[in-house]
């Protein structure tokens, strides 16, 4: 059974990884996401997350700005896809009825705070190709949206281990997501 702690597109790509690592032992990240991830501040979570999308072998080369863009593109969908999943998953526990009242001010914040780590990675990628500072910058804002998340649940009294390791994810997406960013304007 899997863990609850861990995202649904996590649990759907994670068997397939070690399939395809299976298959192909002499496989290992290209030059560029193995950079990136080196960069980044949890390298294995990197790896995974960049490969578990199927057009991320297509991004091989350090030197080329059109991978660092491809990639910056893939890892801005991971992250509108969890933030948007989280988001979900708060919504759904501030709506349920079994739910103790007196956590729902903290979930409601939760949900604010996901609002605008949505708009941030979707901001950051419609403008990577005309403005790939402000990109970069919403890139690095959609992890605010956790750290909000965390505040509000601190705050309130709420202790939910699986919505912090949903902001762990947020947080980890945001930084891959400036990371790569951050080579598209240097």
């Amino acid at each position: 059974m899997a863990h609850p702690l861990i995202p649904a597109f996590f649990l759907l790509i994670t068997p397939l990884l070690f399939l395809t690592h299976s298959l192909s032992p002499a496989h290992a990240a290209s030059e560029l996401v193995d950079g990136v991830c080196h960069e980044s501040q949890n390298y294995s979570f990197c790896i995974q997350a960049l490969e578990s999308d199927p057009k991320t072998p297509a991004a091989k080369d350090y030197m080329d700005l059109a991978d660092y863009m491809d990639l910056a593109v893939i890892s801005l969908n991971l992250g509108i896809s969890n933030a948007t999943d989280t988001r979900s998953y708060i919504n759904d526990m501030y709506e349920s009825p079994g739910t103790d009242p007196s956590k729902k001010p903290a979930l409601k914040g939760c949900i604010s705070g996901y609002d605008g780590a949505v708009g941030s990675f979707k901001s950051a990628l419609g403008e990577l190709t005309q403005d790939p500072l402000t990109a970069n910058y919403d890139a690095k804002v959609a992890g605010d949206g956790a750290v909000s998340c965390e505040d509000q649940l601190a705050s309130g009294g709420v202790k939910d281990s699986s919505i912090s390791a949903r902001n762990q994810f947020t947080l980890s997406l945001s930084n891959i997501a400036d990371v790569i960013t951050t080579h598209l304007i240097h």
